[in-house]
């Protein structure tokens, strides 16, 4: 910036003396040097302001993507991946990349590399942040989320799977089960407390259940208005037991499940604390391991229109895996592990799709490289009401805490 500075001053003085010509130079190479970053940033306004104009083009609306908190990053989701899905209408991934906010740095940076300046680069790690639209879990204050609710048998074949396929990203351990590293990026985070990191390495059963609490809050299932123990008073959440996961544990383990906004801290400190890719042409370039599970759920939610074209049968979509009761919960399980697999482990090649450990990839609406998921197992109604059923402890357990909580509300309106 400076030497644009000194070129503009020269340029202008040279009707000047020259030692004149030398002073002004020099004295706009000190007010150069001592620009503040928002100096700095004004001055390269009109490039971000074009570059704005082509994004709000692509993306259905206007302006910078900037990092969104924890708050509004669910109310998002319903409105930029789909302005994505149809303005592009079936974008290849590259022109994804344009649109998400961070390659719009990358002329400056050079492959979506951070740029100096700790604003900036926190910027580039986070605006993908918001995804497709997905229908979140709403229910009245003290009403349970049942097994049905959050598709227990989905989310328990996946943490249960024990195929040892997987890389940690941080160590480089070969060998791991999907429960195993994404518990791990869990407990690495920085938004993780010290107590809740020993808990996480060294009690299996309640990591497991957090960590299906949290997969649903990575795919944005579940948004930040939800809570999963009654003391809560927040005017602006909802309370809602989880029978399938806190029945089954001591008095005090239920309350291990946090509130959604903190596990949506936990999840965005696991993105945030190391460089981590941000678009999927990013990630496909890496060597493996590529990144962290929870970052690339995040990553596929926020493509999830792209990822349903390349990977799904066209009645189906990316949403139907954690949504879908129509579909077994094993078929869709070993979908999604499937989908980890490929952007993890996979070379993206025919090869690799055939060998993936969860299933030879189904043929591709091109006919190039097999890269669908394997079959679903359609169910009807009837079939499907067979899974996810809640036991009778469950059931009581449910409605104890929604009579608990509903004491705690009317003892605090009396008083």
């Amino acid at each position: 910036m400076a030497d644009y500075v000194t070129a503009d001053a020269s340029s202008s003085s040279t009707s000047t003396a020259p030692e004149a010509t030398t002073a002004t130079a020099t004295a706009n190479k000190e007010e150069a040097k001592s620009a503040d970053p928002a100096t700095k940033a004004s001055k390269m306004k009109p490039q971000l302001s074009a570059r704005s104009s082509i994004d709000g083009k692509d993306r259905g609306g206007g302006g910078i993507e900037t990092r969104p908190s924890s708050a509004d990053v669910d109310d998002r989701r319903s409105s930029n991946g789909r302005g994505f899905s149809r303005g592009n209408g079936g974008a290849d991934v590259s022109q994804a990349s344009s649109v998400s906010g961070h390659n719009g740095n990358a002329t400056t940076a050079g492959g979506g590399g951070a740029q100096s300046g700790g604003t900036t680069t926190r910027k580039q790690q986070t605006s993908f942040f918001s995804g497709s639209k997905i229908k979140h879990l709403k229910k009245p204050d003290g009403v349970p989320l049942w097994r049905k609710d959050i598709q227990y048998e989905f989310l328990q074949a996946i943490f249960t799977d024990d195929k040892p396929v997987f890389t940690n990203s941080y160590d480089r351990r070969a060998g791991l089960t999907f429960a195993d590293v994404y518990i791990d990026a869990m407990a690495r985070s920085s938004k993780t407390s010290k107590i809740l990191r020993d808990k996480l390495t060294s009690e299996r059963p309640n990591a497991l259940n957090m960590a299906m609490v949290c997969l649903l809050v990575n795919v944005g299932r579940m948004n930040t208005t939800l809570n999963f123990f009654p003391e809560m008073k927040a005017q602006l959440r909802t309370y809602h037991s989880i029978p399938s996961l806190q029945s089954y544990t001591d008095t005090h383990a239920y309350k291990q499940l946090q509130d959604a906004p903190r596990l949506k801290s936990i999840l965005k400190g696991a993105c945030e604390d190391r460089k981590e890719p941000v678009t999927l042409d990013q990630l496909m370039t890496l060597q493996v391991p590529r990144t962290n599970p929870i970052n690339l759920v995040f990553l596929l939610s926020t493509y999830a229109p792209k990822i349903s074209e390349l990977h799904f049968p066209e009645s189906r979509d990316f949403y139907d895996l954690v949504m879908r009761s129509t579909l077994s919960s094993k078929s869709r399980a070993r979908a999604f592990l499937w989908l980890m697999w490929w952007y993890l482990e996979g070379d993206f090649e025919t090869e690799s799709a055939m060998k993936n450990p969860f299933g030879q990839g189904q043929e591709a609406k091109d006919g190039g490289v097999p890269c669908r998921v394997p079959q679903f197992e359609h169910l009807t109604e009837e079939q499907a009401a067979k899974e996810n059923v809640d036991a009778d402890a469950e059931i009581e357990f449910g409605e104890k805490m929604r009579r608990e909580r509903k004491k705690g509300l009317n003892d605090l309106h009396i008083c």
